[in-house]
């Protein structure tokens, strides 16, 4: 039995979220009421927008935004193969080519050269309509914008940011999520702040914003006190107990986002002369929603986490890469050396525990004991 015990992630909850929930259940009032429409009202004043919509992921949210956008069949949407594969997925779901982008090594974030040759690889190949690109701001790090935005540009495609692991974080002393025609945010469990599940679309955009509260709601709008459907939408609602305890989480989030930075700086502190191994890119704005290590091309991943769960602490894989996804490479096509670098990150991505209930002497147990294991593991292969 492991003396203690360190988990990949851990929710900030305390009475407040507690207190908060009962007051929605003695409301009697549990789906999309005032608590719903408060919450979206502060998620917009922090991210500088004019509309938040408030749904049950970010999954959703960017199912929502293509059916806003019109996106389906003949379109080509463009996205980076290292992220969760939810945009990808959606793109699928409504008839839509996801065509999957490499990553850079330095920041995991879409590349914007391989966008380019991608763009002109789906031209030449006759994979649809360029229609739009989603740029994922890896764990909680923005994309570079700027260049994404002069390619989308001259190939005239719609900017929708997938900022789910973001929220926080700046570009250019901007809100992320504030460059795209429109945006979605996460309040999974793993996120800096949570709802248990949830999500929201953020933009400026009036007619968008219109459409996207009628695809939440069964495709409904009311008129005159009348309620009239015109369109076939969905049920995307996120309920007054998730949005009353993300209010309350909204309240602990500077709090909160300054812990995780303390952590991720210490990792880097202690590990930057780690051998077999690199390290995450830094960035003060970066909100470190995971902190990323890669490990060399030999070392066992799975080897590695079993050690650290022999110790009582839970590392992982960090993201996937949908080109490396048996779904992906039966239905489109993909190989796993299509997409060199995605394929690495795919491979020997090591998440590290960070959340805002660890104490430096947490973060100091999981150096030391990567430290030994990655060691353990290099003299083994050097004996063999």
């Amino acid at each position: 039995m492991s003396e203690f015990n360190i988990p990949l992630a851990k929710p900030s909850f305390d009475e407040r979220e507690i207190d908060a929930v009962r007051r929605v259940l003695e409301s009697g009032m549990l789906v999309q009421g005032q608590e719903v429409l408060a919450f979206e009202k502060d998620v917009a004043q922090m991210q500088q927008v004019n509309h938040c919509i408030a749904v049950s992921s970010a999954t959703a949210a960017l199912h929502i935004a293509y059916l806003a956008l019109g996106v389906g069949g003949g379109d080509a949407v463009f996205v980076p193969s290292f992220a969760w594969p939810s945009a990808a997925n959606m793109a699928l779901l409504v008839g839509a080519r996801p065509v999957l982008v490499d990553v850079r090594s330095d920041t995991y974030n879409i590349d914007s050269r391989d966008l380019q040759a991608r763009i002109e690889e789906c031209l030449a190949r006759g994979w649809g309509t360029p229609h739009v690109v989603v740029p994922v701001h890896e764990f909680g790090l923005a994309a570079d914008m700027k260049a994404l935005s002069e390619v989308a540009s001259e190939y005239n495609l719609t900017v929708v940011e997938d900022a789910a692991c973001a929220l926080g974080a700046r570009y250019d002393d901007r809100p992320v999520g504030s460059f795209g025609v429109m945006s979605v945010f996460s309040f999974h469990p793993r996120k800096a702040i949570t709802t248990g599940e949830g999500g929201i679309i953020a933009t400026n955009d009036d007619k968008l914003a219109e459409k996207c509260r009628m695809w939440r709601n069964h495709g409904q709008t009311t008129h005159g006190g009348q309620r009239r459907f015109l369109l076939p939408g969905l049920n995307y609602r996120m309920t007054e107990i998730q949005a009353a305890i993300g209010r309350v989480q909204l309240g602990k989030f500077a709090e909160v986002l300054q812990k995780r930075r303390i952590i991720a700086q210490q990792y880097i502190s202690e590990l930057v002369d780690m051998p077999r191994m690199t390290l995450p890119s830094e960035d003060p704005a970066h909100t470190w929603q995971t902190f990323m290590i890669c490990l060399e091309d030999d070392l066992d991943r799975e080897k590695v986490i079993e050690e650290f769960a022999r110790r009582g602490i839970t590392v992982a894989s960090g993201a996937v890469s949908a080109h490396c996804l048996q779904l992906y490479q039966e239905r489109l096509g993909y190989v796993d050396d299509a997409l060199p670098t995605s394929l690495q990150l795919h491979k020997q991505g090591l998440a590290l525990p960070v959340h805002a209930q660890m104490t430096m002497g947490d973060v100091d147990k999981v150096c030391a004991i990567l430290r030994e294991v990655l060691w353990g593991l290099s003299e083994g292969y050097e004996q063999s």
